[in-house]
């Protein structure tokens, strides 16, 4: 890839163009569903949006307007800094970091003038303050991301770093949420008055459904190389303890014990807790069993999901759980703690359970159930959150300038 200047035809054009302001490159770091959301908006909207974010490439410009080709597309690109994709976690907390380098390069990111501007994490507001027009704040998550830190100490500025950010978000007009209405409300509750429930518009994210589809199962099957006996568990999302892997790696023991055919776990992504993962595994004789399949492409992941006898997850918090969606699109059956959305996208009995208590036995009892729903299991309830709809669905909330 080769930076050049960014052209003043299309600065200049007389398109409503879209800003978005985030900590990824745009492609494939750091995987989780900011970058999800923010691909998704890249298909609704192609080369109309600009992008400010990292840069993983040793041959991109920092600090300054570049043309960057995405999946064949130009974009205009901002790049506050460059990361190293093998690591998980810095000595600096990215969204410190991130806030930092957006105040210092706020400036030179204006000189774009596009007046649109998308957010998704609370410290990138917090960083732009009022310098843009027209701000859309879409929250990801509805919980205090300081509380749930994988940095401990961030945890003590939990309370004052929420207290600045209501007090800046109650100046914005488009607000909206991948989380369901309980746990809208649980926001605005602590936000003690700030937020107002009727402010917020519940926004689920969106899945490609190019991609989360049904396939042939004992095609894929063949081709990854899973016998036809085994059966397959897969969870997909970031290594971390907010995403229960313990939980759910001792329902799996447990759930191995009651069936007799030979049973594989794969978690697919990766994360801070990967060593505390493969030691716990090996310290329950587990090795040959639970596998960390590392970071998979889109396309590889809806092979696996649609090769799996069943999807789960043992998340405490989630948004709008994108990757339940996708494993619901591609027809495989899901047993899920109860986070918010897991109730709005799980039909009990018809595409899966939703375990209300956190003990591995109910886990497992409903990971029992799952298994037997017949396949492809009910997907409709997703497919209305499609990509390809992204775009229209979200200009009826948000008018541009």
């Amino acid at each position: 890839m080769i930076a050049i200047t960014l052209s003043k035809e299309l600065t200049m054009a007389e398109v409503k163009r879209i800003l978005i302001i985030d900590f990824t490159n745009y492609e494939d770091y750091p995987i989780g569903g900011y970058l999800s959301f923010a691909r998704n908006l890249m298909l609704s909207f192609g080369p109309s949006l600009a992008l400010v974010g990292i840069t993983t490439s040793s041959e991109d410009p920092v600090g300054k307007w570049y043309r960057k080709t995405i999946d064949g597309t130009f974009y205009d690109f901002f790049a506050i800094a460059r990361y190293n994709k093998a690591k998980t976690k810095h000595v600096i907390p990215d969204r410190l970091a991130s806030y930092c380098l957006v105040k210092k390069y706020l400036s030179k990111i204006q000189e774009i003038e596009i007046n649109n501007v998308f957010l998704q994490r609370q410290e990138m507001l917090l960083a732009v303050g009022n310098r843009f027009e027209n701000i859309c704040f879409c929250f990801a998550g509805l919980e205090n991301p300081l509380s749930i830190s994988k940095y401990r100490y961030a945890h003590f500025f939990s309370t004052q770093f929420e207290r600045i950010f209501f007090k800046q978000i109650k100046k914005i007009d488009t607000i909206l949420a991948s989380g369901d209405s309980n746990a809208i409300r649980e926001m605005t509750v602590r936000s003690k008055g700030v937020l107002h429930a009727d402010q917020i518009t519940m926004f689920p994210s969106r899945i490609n459904t190019d991609i989360f589809k049904l396939l042939d199962r004992n095609e894929i099957r063949q081709k990854l190389g899973f016998s036809p006996g085994t059966t397959i568990i897969v969870t997909t999302g970031r290594l971390a303890p907010l995403k229960g892997w313990k939980f759910m790696i001792d329902s799996f023991k447990l759930f191995r014990s009651k069936i007799s055919s030979d049973t594989l776990l794969f978690f697919i992504g990766e994360g801070e807790d990967y060593d505390s993962i493969l030691e716990y595994i090996s310290d329950n004789n587990l090795a040959e069993h639970v596998i960390l399949a590392g970071k998979k492409g889109q396309v590889d992941v809806a092979l696996f999901l649609n090769a799996a006898d069943l999807f789960i997850m043992g998340s405490y918090k989630e948004g709008w759980s994108t990757s339940l969606m996708e494993a619901i699109a591609c027809g495989v059956p899901a047993c899920v703690t109860d986070f918010s959305s897991a109730s709005e996208i799980i039909i009990e009995g018809e595409n899966g359970f939703v375990v209300k208590e956190r003990r591995e036995d109910l886990f497992v009892e409903a990971m029992m159930k799952s298994v037997k729903l017949p396949r492809p299991v009910r997907n409709d309830v997703v497919l209305r959150f499609a990509a390809d709809k992204l775009k229209e669905d979200l200009l009826k909330h948000w008018p541009l300038l």
